[in-house]
């Protein structure tokens, strides 16, 4: 195979400066048939699907479940944007409740108001 075709392959996956670098690159290299069969292998993935998704959930007001952080396979900070999300929400839930049943109803008031904000906050900005 040859390079110009695989590049013709990949270039809707890269953006047009790193095509004309990655086909420099390409014409400096010694050994073109090996870095070549290294390179068909590689599994590239269309960069406007990730954002596509991300605008979907966000009109849906899903941003928060980082579906587009887990299509790009960047698990940890999809994992911690879920975590950054819930955990606000959880523990002022958590102290409204406590507070409501030993009945100091104006820091539950506070707790609930409060885990309110948070959760508005993340479905917008996420």
């Amino acid at each position: 195979m040859d390079y110009n075709v695989f590049l013709l392959n990949i270039q809707d996956k890269i953006n047009q400066e790193d095509f004309f670098n990655l086909k420099l690159k390409f014409e400096q290299l010694q050994n073109k048939k090996e870095a070549l069969s290294n390179l068909v292998f590689l599994r590239l993935q269309d960069p406007i699907k990730p954002l596509i998704m991300s605008m979907i959930c966000g009109f849906l007001s899903l941003g928060w479940l980082a579906i587009d952080r887990f299509m790009i396979k960047d698990y940890a900070l999809g994992i911690l944007r879920i975590i950054l999300s819930l955990f606000p929400c959880v523990l002022f839930l958590i102290l409204g409740i406590s507070y409501e049943n030993d009945s100091n109803l104006d820091i539950s008031e506070i707790f609930f108001g409060l885990f309110g904000i948070f959760l508005l906050l993340g479905i917008i900005w996420w």
